[in-house]
């Protein structure tokens, strides 16, 4: 494993073993919780990638599980190989920027637990990460589709979250409305979830990296609520939250971001370089 997950090993030193499986948490769960779990983890064998609550309402966590599909993801995410540009697989990257994130007190679901089983041979065949449900909670894509008329209301509520993560040094590089987390109470503030694309450190390029953000909320579907013009409007108020932007970093990659893909290694080049292609 990655220096980062041997650590987390080490900070969640419980372990909840059942058939080939492994489970990690600070302290041992509740027995109703427990018992969840070991049957999401007989499940195992199973290639489809599963994102949903515990089968469990009274333990209130949501589960991600992962198979790990090849050999080589086998071997990294068990050793701590990583893939080019020194980038962990995906899982690692999200079990890792979560728990950062949340003990920099960014508004994150925290990370309750995480594991892995084994396949016949010894080998990781799937890994598994356990957080905290985030109930009375709607993500903003499934929302905005529900109340396309307050589409300002999720934008809005969206670039106040960019700005609470970047002050807690936590730049997202997905975060699109169904990242967005809307409380059902909309006095009280979002929260971000799914931060595999993620960095919990500052950035060189912070206009450029906003520039991408910016431009990607409203590529990934958002266009589809507001038109561009009003969509400029309030991305100019919500920049007088960074009055050390320049402007003529900013725009480049703001522009391109709103209208093309930016792929998501491509994403993370903006954040370490300054440089921003799309593709």
């Amino acid at each position: 494993m990655t220096r980062g997950c041997k650590d987390l090993v080490n900070e969640f030193s419980y372990t909840l073993n059942h058939r080939r499986s492994t489970l990690h948490f600070k302290a041992p769960p509740a027995t109703f919780t427990a018992h969840a779990l070991q049957r999401l983890v007989e499940q195992q064998g199973s290639t489809k990638r599963i994102s949903a609550p515990l089968d469990c309402s009274r333990s209130a966590l949501f589960t991600k599980r992962q198979p790990l599909d090849s050999l080589k993801k086998k071997l990294r995410v068990a050793f701590g190989g990583s893939k080019r540009q020194g980038l962990n697989d995906w899982v690692i990257e999200e079990l890792v920027n979560t728990a950062e994130a949340h003990k920099r007190g960014a508004r994150v679901a925290p990370l309750i637990g995480f594991g892995y089983s084994r396949d016949r041979l010894g080998l990781m065949d799937d890994f598994i990460i356990i957080t905290g449900l985030l109930a009375g909670h709607t993500d903003g894509w499934e929302w905005v589709n529900a109340n396309p008329k307050q589409v300002e209301t999720l934008i809005v509520s969206a670039f106040e979250l960019l700005h609470s993560l970047h002050q807690q040094g936590v730049s997202h590089m997905d975060l699109w409305a169904a990242n967005v987390m809307l409380p059902d109470k909309l006095s009280a503030p979002a929260q971000a979830i799914d931060l595999e694309n993620c960095f919990c450190r500052p950035t060189d390029f912070l206009s450029e990296t906003l520039g991408f953000q910016f431009g990607f909320f409203y590529f990934r579907e958002i266009y589809r609520f507001i038109t561009e013009a009003r969509y400029d409007e309030l991305v100019d108020a919500a920049l007088a939250d960074y009055p050390d932007i320049d402007r003529e970093r900013f725009t480049p990659c703001y522009e391109l971001s709103k209208h093309q893909h930016v792929g998501r290694k491509d994403r993370r080049t903006v954040f370490l370089t300054g440089q921003l292609k799309a593709g």
